[in-house]
């Protein structure tokens, strides 16, 4: 063997040996995370956790109760409709059906840039066909927060009847703010 085969030989060892150092470290993290969440001598608490589409309005982040949305659609500009709410952008054909399109940051009272093309649309499953605009769809997080299943008559923590929970950071997903968009339509077509 020679001295370059030699030296080879020895960056492979110590590459590989790098590796499994960093596979066990990986392993223990995750064995220590489990741990941490065992309750009761080691049985795991069973908890449901709901899908939520999580958008962004300016800042600020919503989740969306997955079973109410219907599908996301890229943003296109609105038909304004005269003597309107201000929370409505206006009207929209999709699939051959007109659509009402609320925006999502106004109706909740936040600051909105003015409609324009771009974002997204979350149509909404139900009639009347509505869609919320977004600035950005960003994903689906499943989470036990929420208290009670989506839809269902519980308390709002958050106290104001549209947001119930708030859930923070974790696991890779972003903080957001859990909605539920009916009061906010009912406003519109009592």
């Amino acid at each position: 063997m020679t001295q370059r085969e030699a030296t080879r030989l020895e960056a492979v060892r110590q590459e590989t040996a790098r590796r499994d150092a960093a596979r066990d470290r990986d392993l223990k993290a995750a064995r220590t995370l489990a741990l941490a969440r065992r309750v009761d001598g080691g049985a795991e608490r069973a908890r449901a956790t709901f899908p939520y589409l999580v958008c962004a309005c300016g800042e600020d982040r919503f989740g969306l109760a997955l079973e109410r949305v219907a599908r996301v659609l890229p943003g296109r500009a609105a038909t304004p409709v005269p003597g309107a709410d201000p929370m409505v952008e206006g009207l929209v054909a999709l699939s051959g059906r007109i659509v009402g399109v609320v925006g999502l940051a106004r109706a909740l009272g936040r600051t909105a840039p003015d409609p324009a093309e771009g974002g997204h649309l979350v149509l909404l499953r139900g009639e009347p066909p509505v869609a919320l605009a977004v600035d950005r769809a960003i994903g689906i997080v499943r989470t036990g927060r929420g208290g009670a299943e989506p839809g269902s008559p519980a308390e709002s923590p958050l106290g104001n009847g549209t947001a119930s929970d708030y859930v923070p950071a974790a696991d890779g997903h972003p903080d957001f703010v859990i909605v539920d968009p009916s009061p906010l339509l009912r406003r519109l077509m009592p």
